[in-house]
């Protein structure tokens, strides 16, 4: 209990609860269960970009290409449905698309040896450039009723995309917390060369972690084309750089070796709900980002405040532990004649 209440996860969900309570306070409307569900919603299509990005952060790697991952397979996505292809091949389709692009990724940095800033940025452009050689630089309209009509169907008043993102998330927290091999790309994150030693396949590890961000950007390509019903082509731009935030926010270090699925989760849903409080509060659309931009610093830099702090403790208390036991070992040795 005492790890989840010190946890990055808990603060930045307290905070999250606290924030909406504030802003109740000026607009009631905030706390209606719809609102809720539909601030949810619309986290989807970060959330889902996040987890991807979540598993290369904790290899200490980066992906900048994983809005442009998405658009792209939105367009793919898009194109289709509009050929007569069946929503779950289309599906298929989009989930094949973001995996390639990781994989691209994945052998420019792993077996290349690129630095993965600049292979991502190079891959940004490529992937946006034929996005626009697809579709002629025109969004992609006229998307059948079938993915349309899979957004806006409800269960129990909740979004049926939202109860599958859900029970994606569950599936993977649990498969993440009982296979072994997920442990592989911490070992990689905290210590490269220790991992290789210990007999970890490397770059197996850090192939996979760029292969799962396709992955998950496909997949909320999916989501983002049935929530809007049409496919433009500023799909995906500057998502990248939200999914590094929502990941550092939620507690995933850049330094690697550190993180949960739920880093990711609450950190994308955070800044998806700052965004949703400007909205209350009747704060021009402009200040959004800089308000979530401040508020992201804000955390950050009071939770390594925090952490220092209990670590500066901790070392105190164990230097002054290490003081009394040199103490009584010297007591407990003085020559007979000393003690008389």
């Amino acid at each position: 209990m005492k790890k989840i209440l010190k946890s990055r996860e808990f603060l930045v969900l307290a905070l999250l609860v606290v924030m909406i309570l504030a802003v109740s306070t000026v607009n009631a409307a905030v706390l209606r269960p719809l609102t809720l569900i539909n601030i949810v919603n619309s986290s989807l299509f970060l959330i889902l970009i996040a987890i991807g990005q979540m598993f290369v952060v904790m290899t200490r790697g980066i992906d900048v290409s994983v809005g442009a991952i998405a658009g792209l397979s939105a367009v793919i996505f898009g194109m289709a449905l509009n050929a007569g292809i069946p929503l779950p091949l289309a599906m298929v389709c989009a989930l094949l698309t973001g995996l390639v692009c990781g994989c691209v990724n994945a052998a420019g940095i792993v077996f290349v040896g690129i630095p993965p800033i600049i292979m991502t940025l190079g891959t940004l452009g490529a992937y946006r450039g034929l996005m626009r050689v697809l579709t002629g630089g025109s969004w992609i309209e006229s998307i059948p009723q079938s993915i349309k009509t899979l957004a806006v169907t409800r269960y129990m008043s909740v979004p049926l995309m939202v109860w599958a993102v859900a029970a994606l998330i569950i599936v993977l927290a649990i498969l993440l917390s009982r296979i072994k091999a997920v442990r592989n790309f911490y070992a990689v994150g905290d210590n490269r060369e220790g991992a290789y030693l210990l007999g970890i396949n490397v770059r197996a590890t850090e192939f996979t972690a760029y292969a799962l961000a396709g992955l998950f950007s496909g997949a909320a390509a999916i989501v983002f084309t049935g929530q809007i019903g049409f496919v433009p082509m500023q799909t995906g731009s500057g998502q990248e750089l939200k999914a590094i935030a929502a990941v550092v926010l939620g507690g995933v270090s850049l330094m690697g070796g550190t993180g949960t699925i739920w880093s990711a989760v609450i950190g994308a849903l955070f800044l998806t709900t700052v965004d949703s409080m400007m909205i209350f509060l009747k704060v021009p659309g402009s200040w959004n980002n800089a308000v979530a931009g401040a508020v992201l610093l804000a955390i950050v830099v009071f939770d390594y405040l925090i952490r220092r702090a209990v670590r500066n403790r901790q070392l105190a208390m164990r230097a002054a532990e290490m003081h009394h036991a040199e103490q009584d070992h010297d007591t407990g040795f003085q020559p007979r004649e000393a003690v008389r």
